[in-house]
């Protein structure tokens, strides 16, 4: 097999993104540039656990044809902008974390940046213009903010996620954490509030914040996480910021009045996989374990979006034409069982 090398380092990194938090379940992408004319990329839908190097898919670079029967990540006309616009760079990260994301729905350039920073990601990172994903638009979009800063290694994907990028494997993911932590600073020095800590469900349940309860149809999750119990004393349902709360959750998340009853709780959780009890935290259901974590890694970056815009008095929930887009877009690629 050819590139076997380059393969297997795209599924390490897969993983890598995984259990650093980067993203959730089988969202987001790597890929890794083979000529000038190549590059591989992870396929679409599949886990990185389950992930074989000959899984890993050829596109090209300038038409965007791949070979074999494997299914390339839908994102790969932003992982082709990069290559054609930096001949230097030989691998791409597009990742879901959770405060740069959060940075991204507020739709402005991170400019100033320190210069341990600076020296990693640029003077600037731009920002593209929404577009839904896996879209011409959105390369194109993502092709126009690298233009504008040419110097950079790093773009925010506006109310989606981020693309980093570098000469090596290694230099594309330090620069993704270099971004995690500057969004990370910069929450610190423009909320004047503490970063919260969005523990992974692992972290959460070795730290008594969430338990897991086995029900006759699927699983349910209650979380108190900080930021999770902050929402749930705000008491008024969640307006959704990033596009893959849309795509779970539809339209907004419900807040229920704190003495709701099992059959009230269980009804909303009918309707989205996620509800807010009023003064307690929130309470997650799906009939995988799986879908049920990645709604309470989902909704715990959702709401840091939400408290970052608040604070800052800057961008807006996603159109409820888009969200029911998405989340309708979602169901038939991932049905929902009941």
């Amino acid at each position: 097999m050819e590139n076997l090398d380059t393969r297997q380092k795209i599924i390490d990194a897969g993983l890598e993104l995984y259990e650093r938090g980067l993203v959730t379940r089988d969202f987001g992408c790597i890929s890794g540039r083979i000529s000038n004319d190549e590059f591989l990329i992870t396929p679409s839908r599949m886990a990185y656990a389950d992930m074989r190097p000959e899984d890993i898919v050829s596109v090209s670079i300038n038409h965007l044809t791949y070979k074999g029967d494997a299914k390339p990540s839908s994102e790969i006309g932003i992982h082709a902008a990069v290559y054609k616009l930096h001949p230097g760079v030989s691998f791409s990260v597009h990742t879901h974390q959770n405060y740069a994301t959060a940075f991204s729905v507020l739709g402005n350039d991170l400019s100033n940046l320190p210069e341990d920073k600076a020296s990693l990601l640029g003077s600037t990172v731009p920002v593209s213009a929404y577009a839904l994903s896996g879209t011409k638009s959105l390369q194109a979009n993502v092709t126009g903010a690298m233009q504008r800063f040419l110097g950079s290694h790093a773009v925010l994907l506006k109310s989606h996620g981020t693309i980093c990028f570098g000469p090596t494997l290694d230099d594309a993911f330090r620069n993704a954490f270099a971004l995690e932590k500057l969004c990370e600073d910069r929450f610190e020095e423009e909320t004047g509030c503490d970063a919260f800590r969005l523990y992974s469900p692992e972290e959460a349940e070795d730290r008594g914040l969430i338990s897991y309860h086995k029900g006759p149809n699927g699983l349910n999750i209650f979380a108190k996480t900080e930021i999770l119990k902050l929402f749930a004393e705000y008491g008024r349902d969640l307006e959704l910021f990033t596009d893959d709360a849309a795509q779970l959750f539809g339209t907004k998340i419900r807040c229920l009045p704190k003495d709701a009853d099992q059959k009230q709780i269980l009804s909303a959780l009918k309707v989205v996989p996620a509800v807010f009890i009023r003064d307690k935290g929130a309470v997650f259901y799906s009939p995988s374990r799986e879908e049920c974590e990645a709604a309470y890694m989902i909704l715990q970056k959702n709401c840091l979006a939400a408290f970052l815009s608040e604070k800052k008095k800057q961008g807006e929930p996603l159109s409820v034409l888009l969200q029911v887009y998405e989340h309708s877009k979602y169901l038939r690629t991932h049905p929902r069982q009941k």
